[in-house]
């Protein structure tokens, strides 16, 4: 081996003990406490509304729907209604109100619908004459928002705690529907979809 070959060697075999040296040493350490600028920063960022909740708000206008109930055994129940959507606190949460028939009975709600940066869900609290019950909703989407897929609970008339199930299917920009799922006695399921449909004056060109 000449001078230079072992000189090379040598330096090669310096500059891996160094590297490894200092990966050890990095991997020792303590990892730094975040600031508190650095908490505030994470907790400003967490608390501005963001592409999903952008997309959220394209649902926002004034809309004709159609319910329909249906469970086993019994002929389809169908009924109208309207509702509004607007972004509200700075397109942070969309604040529907809706009114019409719900099983022949007259009513009247408010839901609002929001993303939380924190827990990386979509979430819902729904209200309506017919209950003084809050219905509280957490989802996910697994096709970018076009399909929500929440499940809620309430507390019923009789204390006892009662689960549901509600999708909320974007089908293009001027119609939407929301079924939402109970099960029954025996595992039966009956299916209450409310399909959302723009007001033609607002119908998107």
């Amino acid at each position: 081996m000449t001078t230079l070959s072992k000189f090379n060697a040598v330096l090669t075999a310096l500059i891996f003990i160094a590297v490894s040296a200092c990966v050890q040493a990095q991997s020792t350490q303590k990892p730094t406490p975040p600031t508190q600028e650095d908490m505030e920063q994470v907790v400003a960022e967490a608390a501005q509304p963001g592409p999903i909740h952008a997309q959220l708000m394209k649902r926002a206008g004034k809309y004709t729907t159609t319910m329909t109930f249906s469970a086993p055994g019994t002929e389809p129940q169908e009924s109208t209604g309207s509702a509004t959507l607007k972004p509200i606190l700075g397109g942070r949460f969309l604040e529907e109100e809706n009114s019409g028939e719900s099983l022949g009975q007259l009513s009247a709600g408010l839901r609002l619908y929001g993303y939380n940066n924190g827990s990386k869900q979509y979430e819902a609290i729904w209200i309506y004459n017919g209950s003084t019950a809050f219905l509280v909703l957490d989802g996910s989407s697994d096709d970018n928002g076009k399909t929500v897929r929440y499940t809620g609970a309430f507390i019923g008339p009789d204390g006892s705690k009662q689960t549901l199930r509600v999708i909320v299917e974007q089908q293009d920009a001027d119609h939407f529907v929301v079924r939402l799922l109970g099960e029954g006695p025996g595992g039966a399921t009956s299916t209450l979809a409310t399909t959302y449909t723009r007001v033609a004056a607002q119908i998107r060109k």
